[in-house]
């Protein structure tokens, strides 16, 4: 699933080429294009240390991707994930 934005800001990360986090008021938050629902996940990674926020955007690319399969929605019928 190709990411719609091409062009990427200082304070903007890819994460494995199909999302980004980014840093919005001092706190990492991760994005991801759903094309066939046609729109995003946001999400905040409540953490205001980047690699941390690495570590948090993959686990939750991983699990999003693990659903799509599944076919789960993007509303998550699964729980959190446990910080």
């Amino acid at each position: 699933m190709p990411l719609k934005k091409k062009s990427f800001g200082e304070d903007e990360l890819l994460i494995f080429d199909d999302a980004i986090i980014y840093q919005r008021d001092g706190l990492w938050q991760f994005r991801m294009w759903l094309p066939t629902e046609r729109k995003y996940v946001r999400k905040t990674l409540n953490t205001r240390n980047q690699t941390t926020a690495i570590e948090r955007g993959k686990d939750l690319y991983l699990r999003l991707y693990a659903d799509m399969r599944q076919g789960a929605d993007s509303e998550g019928s699964r729980p959190p994930i446990p910080r």
